[in-house]
């Protein structure tokens, strides 16, 4: 159960990642933001290639080095949330919500799934 659910968060980080990099203004309205500018769309698109990095690594691999990956992510998961916290009153509250909520989710499945041997 732990490796799918270390599977399944990668699968979900390489789709949001891909749909980042390759439509960052969808993305910025999934997450309630406002049309971005070019700027936002270049911060969009690092995100998204970070992501689809992590979650093809992770489900390319297998054991100790798929454990190595999830911690990657979720290290990355912890600093999006901490990121989100920390810019959270220069946003509306739906995207604050967002922007500390997603990491958190991740950060919760993927601890679990971690601490339960997933490999």
């Amino acid at each position: 159960m732990a490796t799918a659910g270390i599977v399944s968060l990668a699968a979900m980080r390489i789709g949001i990642g891909a749909m980042a990099w390759a439509k960052p203004d969808l993305t910025a309205r999934l997450f309630g933001f406002s049309e971005p500018d070019g700027q936002a769309r270049y911060a969009w698109r690092l995100f998204g290639v970070r992501d689809v990095v992590v979650g093809l690594g992770t489900v390319t691999s297998r054991g100790d080095r798929r454990r190595s990956w999830a911690a990657v992510g979720l290290a990355c998961d912890v600093a999006d949330g901490a990121a989100g916290t920390l810019g959270r009153a220069d946003v509306k509250p739906i995207s604050a919500a967002a922007m500390i909520g997603v990491p958190a989710a991740a950060v919760g499945f993927g601890a679990w799934a971690l601490t339960r041997g997933g490999r």
